[in-house]
């Protein structure tokens, strides 16, 4: 049986950041951007857009805007991507994801498949679609598709997405609601309650990624959203992120917790979940303060 302890423990899998990291850092700007494993460190090609410091395990982006910045990376990525040197860029997407200043100014964006590569945090949204009856509450839970890079066929929440540079959490979530589970944006923009973040570090592994380098640091924070509907809201799979998406009640939730079949970050939203509902309290769970501790942990590095 997975203890409540043991889900944020298989999620939050690094405490404290690997000896041996060098820490990331922009020019012009006091502070961490993530962390990068030595191995990544001596794989790449660095040119004249970096600064790296062997013996203080420092690798800075050099520039003095965000255009400068954001071109020095891209460089840098394209040339790595073309030759080959890490199988993480071979799901070049085109998609960029923000990295943000101490005053979450946005200081450069980097393409998504090379985040992990330099430890950033990057964000995504989840909404836990909900409803309540004589028997309690049930909650819509999706099933993630076979053909996903990231835990296929395991269970989340009814939606769930990684957010792109230059759109804010609310406007990401409408958007997903509507691509992933057919929910109306009018719908959505009504019901949906901002109700906190969910913050871990962890690192890929062959478990959980096909084609990545095993170790990269992936430190994330999810902004977390309730929508409790009427019985007759359906949220159904639109664009094949989701395999199929089922109402189940909290027995049903806790046995598939049990079993392991939600995503380890997926298992804590629905711990986190509980807890906003009263269902895990202080006087039924022994790792209570522990539990909350390690769900909303510090980083140590920018966020926005």
């Amino acid at each position: 049986m997975n203890s409540y302890i043991n889900l944020c423990e298989n999620c939050d899998r690094l405490p404290e950041y690997p000896e041996g990291c060098y820490e990331f850092l922009i020019e012009g700007f006091a502070g961490v951007f993530g962390h990068l494993i030595e191995p990544t460190v001596k794989s790449f090609s660095w040119n004249k857009h970096w600064a790296v410091d062997h013996d203080k395990k420092t690798v800075k982006l050099l520039g003095d805007s965000f255009e400068t910045r954001r071109s020095g990376l891209e460089e840098t990525l394209v040339h790595e991507r073309d030759i080959g040197t890490f199988n993480v860029l071979k799901r070049w997407t085109e998609e960029r994801f923000p990295i943000y200043g101490p005053d979450r100014e946005l200081v450069a964006d980097i393409e998504r498949s090379a985040a992990g590569l330099f430890g950033i945090v990057t964000y995504g949204v989840q909404l836990i679609t909900y409803c309540e009856n004589e028997d309690g509450i049930s909650i819509w839970a999706a099933r993630r598709a076979a053909n996903k890079a990231l835990y296929p066929n395991k269970l989340g929440v009814t939606v769930g997405g990684s957010l792109p540079a230059k759109e804010t959490p609310f406007e990401c979530l409408v958007r997903e609601a509507q691509e992933e589970a057919s929910l109306p944006s009018s719908l959505v923009t009504k019901a949906a309650k901002s109700v906190g973040i969910l913050s871990y570090v962890t690192a890929s592994d062959i478990k959980s990624a096909k084609g990545s380098e095993p170790g990269l640091i992936r430190a994330e924070v999810q902004y977390i959203y309730d929508m409790k509907v009427e019985p007759d809201v359906k949220p159904t799979p639109f664009d094949h992120e989701a395999s199929d998406i089922s109402l189940y009640s909290i027995e049903e939730i806790n046995k598939a917790l049990d079993d392991g079949d939600f995503t380890p970050a997926n298992a804590c939203l629905m711990l986190d979940f509980f807890i906003r509902h009263g269902l895990v309290t202080y006087e039924n769970e022994l790792n209570y303060v522990r539990i909350l501790t390690r769900l909303r942990r510090s980083l140590g590095i920018h966020t926005a």
